[in-house]
């Protein structure tokens, strides 16, 4: 098993940027580059923050952002926090209705009336 990635994007307010997004599914948000998200000019959501745990277990709170995108031609709206690299959580996986295959390092969508849990295969 290596690491999973998917293609998508975020859409800003004068420009569309392309990302391979790392499958997190210990995470809960879209994350991207704080730089992207100024560069991309994202709003943020009115009164709401998230409180993040780093790897080393400190805990950061920071605006949520709201994300408009595609994620392997499916399109979302979504939460945006900051992140060192840009990655995809557990929550958009399963709201677009994808799982995780860790043997062949990609999503899929989940087949119509699977009941189990999303994110892995």
């Amino acid at each position: 098993m290596g690491i999973t990635y998917a293609r998508g994007s975020i859409t800003g307010k004068s420009e569309n940027r392309e990302y391979d997004f790392l499958v997190d599914t210990g995470a809960t948000w879209v994350g991207i580059p704080q730089d992207d998200i100024d560069a991309l000019g994202l709003d943020t959501v009115p009164n709401a923050s998230a409180a993040l745990m780093t790897a080393d277990g400190k805990v950061m709170h920071t605006p949520i952002y709201v994300g408009i995108g595609m994620l392997e031609g499916m399109g979302f709206v979504n939460g945006v926090v900051p992140a060192a690299v840009p990655l995809v959580g557990y929550n958009l996986l399963q709201d677009l209705g994808f799982k995780v295959d860790l043997v062949n390092e990609r999503i899929e969508p989940r087949p119509e009336g699977e009941i189990s849990p999303p994110f892995l295969l």
